[in-house]
């Protein structure tokens, strides 16, 4: 597929599902493209809400969606630029961009000097995000939330030619970063598997290059290991240009620098910046590549850098630039480093995406052990998703509509996954695939975990940021897989879909009903709506998760029930907010366990529908067993295809060690001898196998490799 064919694919699925929704095909832009961008780690959390209006001697104040970073402490303002051109796009020019971030530069400057309430309505919802952001901005340098502005500028036109920079003057004594993004820089990110990488020459910095001593360690490992020593002013900069860009394999937020460690850091930057080396714990860092200087003596270029720890003294350093807190200059401050070079370029396979992930995760977690770090910080590569994946391949859904042809529900376990399938395919190939699996069908890891969480009854939690439901739905799916893995089954692929289905058909509804305002609270009401209807199923009934299944929509009685309880959400969370924003109230738990409380009764029509909670036990268990049985059958296959003489190593070696009793070790020796005479291992034996294989490897053993 090429940019073309790309971008006329893109704009015809707009249109698509404005007409199918109800709305404006700038409406899904916006919504697409804040979801590509969360979901390639370039914005967090994004919350659309369209202003513009008219302040002061005319100027236009205006903005399409905003959201915060708490990695380098910014407020984010993003605008459209939509010309839903199909075939022959217009220019994205130099003015136009000037234009743009003037409106949005307008709305701050109003909002923390003027008086937004002067240019709307009293009960515009615009009010209290000014006052949001007021509060966050502060008077000050020292007691803000704010540190950095970024304006994103999404547009579906080509970027002119003569746009060579979108360099941008500070703002409120803060630095600020301008990103266009145009559908053909989003075709090139998702066309490449990889988010758009950091590459630099240190002398683009005022530096040289980075004093370092390689270490020799005698492995056959593909990465470098490298201790280095870091001018403070060059990583200050650096922060300064790229900000948490620097910080997507960092799993802990900046925290503000009125924390007690950051209050540390920047005495020593204030009062004594010459031991700033010597009581600094310094920063671990991996790149993906180096190159170093003539000589050899330094490090002169870094690609795709990443700060998996020491996020909060690269932070304090820029911040301290900004203040102007450095009094006597920078020059006498340096930073300790680790630098691992993982030696891999963009163009990696799919396999090879996942290893450099896996070896970036693992030196994160290793680099952060200090702390309490749970197990859903690094859920991403978690097995789960390999187990969706292979079951969203294998399960057909139902045709639909009069559809003869059978479709699958994708999961998108990687990014862009389902946009890169077709990117070699031929126009005939690719009618095929989207054929077999449509748009409408791809499931993002984070929105299941939104549906699912929603489902639990966790709605306080589905209202917070992307980032941390899904933490809290990792929680609960590690602990479903560390106990009860084949749980996780055909059937529960089929629920999980299902409430997917469910999510999204309010949503529809919701949009479509008299009583739902044009840019209202759709994103709280649906997850209060959906759980507190699952809270009043009477403990013997359930849903029909057959039915919805083999219709892929919501039945009758239930499309009705929904609808009802999400106007009492509506009503409820508006009542709560009493003025403010309902986004803030909706993530306290008070909230929801106060909506618990509402009375409302449910429908005969609808308790009719419901089944027995036992029918659903029985299909779960089936679908247990089933699971347990075709994974028996893997393990075996698996143990068998490591071969006779793999095993007569492990009985050796452990023998050797001294590790286990004679009645393992001689297990393990029949097992050598049982796949020698070319048989399959029985699934007990299988099961005792696993269990001397972990008593071993908690003794310290480590398996070969294959």
């Amino acid at each position: 597929m090429d940019i073309l064919e790309f971008r006329t694919q893109y704009i015809d699925n707009l249109r698509f599902q404005a007409e199918h929704e109800g709305s404006e095909p700038e409406t899904q832009f916006i919504n697409q493209a804040l979801e590509d961008l969360e979901a390639i780690g370039e914005l967090k959390d994004p919350i659309p809400m369209s202003v513009e209006m008219k302040g002061r001697r005319g100027r236009i104040m205006a903005f399409d969606a905003y959201a915060y970073d708490d990695a380098d402490a910014s407020l984010v303002l993003i605008t459209s630029d939509f010309s839903n051109e199909r075939e022959q796009p217009s220019t994205l020019t130099n003015s136009r961009i000037a234009e743009l971030s003037i409106r949005m530069r307008n709305f701050l400057e109003e909002a923390v000097n003027g008086s937004i309430s002067d240019y709307c309505d009293d009960s515009d919802e615009v009010i209290d995000i000014a006052k949001e952001f007021k509060k966050y901005i502060g008077k000050g340098l020292i007691n803000t939330d704010i540190m950095r502005f970024k304006f994103y500028i999404l547009s579906d036109s080509v970027l002119s030619k003569q746009v060579k920079s979108v360099s941008q003057e500070d703002f409120l004594e803060r630095p600020v970063e301008l990103n266009v993004w145009t559908i053909e820089r989003f075709f090139q990110t998702f066309a490449s598997n990889s988010s758009e990488i950091i590459e630099f020459d240190t002398t683009e910095f005022g530096c040289t290059g980075i004093q370092y001593l390689k270490a020799e360690l005698g492995n056959t490992d593909s990465f470098d290991s490298y201790l280095g020593i870091v001018p403070g002013e060059f990583l200050a900069n650096l922060y300064l240009k790229y900000g948490s860009k620097l910080l997507q394999g960092n799993i802990r937020a900046f925290l503000s620098v009125r924390g007690n460690v950051n209050k540390g850091i920047r005495r020593t930057i204030m009062e004594q910046p010459h031991k700033f080396f010597t009581y600094n714990n310094g920063i671990a860092i991996v790149a993906r590549s180096v190159a170093f200087s003539p000589d050899g003596t330094k490090i002169v270029h870094f690609k795709d850098p990443q700060i998996i720890n020491g996020g909060q003294t690269t932070a304090s350093l820029a911040n301290a630039i900004i203040r102007k807190e450095a009094k006597n200059g920078m020059e006498n401050i340096f930073v300790p480093m680790k630098l691992t070079v993982l030696n891999v370029e963009n163009d990696m396979s799919e396999e090879e995406i996942d290893h450099y992930n896996e070896i970036t995760k693992t030196i994160s977690q290793c680099a952060n052990s200090q702390n309490a770090v749970s197990a859903a910080d690094f859920f991403s590569n978690h097995p789960f998703h390999v187990m969706m994946e292979k079951l969203s391949d294998r399960v057909l859904a139902p045709p639909i509509d009069g559809n003869p042809v059978q479709t699958k529900w994708f999961y998108e376990r990687s990014r862009g996954k389902w946009e890169q399938e077709q990117m070699k395919l031929t126009p005939a190939q690719r009618k095929k695939y989207c054929d077999m699996h449509p748009k409408s069908q791809v499931v993002k890891k984070e929105k299941l975990a939104k549906c699912l969480n929603t489902l639990a009854m966790n709605p306080h939690q589905v209202c917070q940021s992307s980032a941390i439901n899904f933490n809290r739905f990792a929680e609960q799916i590690e602990k479903i897989y560390s106990e009860s893995r084949d749980s996780i089954n055909e059937e529960y692929f089929k629920k999980a879909i299902c409430s997917v289905i469910i999510f999204d058909k309010l949503d529809s509804l919701v949009n479509k009903s008299s009583w739902y305002p044009k840019g209202g609270n759709k994103a709280q009401i649906v997850p209060y709506a959906i759980a507190k209807l699952m809270s009043l199923l009477p403990k013997d009934k359930d849903l029909d998760w057959k039915a919805i299944w083999q219709k892929q929509n919501v039945y009758s009685a239930l499309a009705k029930e929904l609808l009802a309880i999400a106007f009492l959400a509506h009503t409820y969370l508006m009542d709560q907010a009493g003025g403010g924003l309902v986004r803030t109230i909706s993530r306290n738990i008070g909230t929801w366990t106060g909506f618990q409380k509402v009375n409302y009764e449910l429908s005969d029509e609808f308790e009719t529908s419901l089944i027995s909670r036992n029918e659903t036990k029985d299909v779960e268990a089936s679908a247990k067993r089933a699971h347990r049985f075709n994974s028996s059958i893997d393990q075996s296959v698996e143990i068998f295809k490591l071969g006779e003489n793999y095993w007569r190593n492990v009985y050796s070696d452990l023998k050797k060690e001294d590790l286990l009793s004679s009645g393992d070790l001689s297990f393990i020796n029949s097992i050598a001898n049982y796949i020698g005479k070319n048989s399959l291992p029985t699934t007990a034996q299988c099961k005792r196998l696993v269990k001397i294989v972990t008593k071993a490897e908690d003794k310290g053993y480590i398996m070969p490799k294959e």
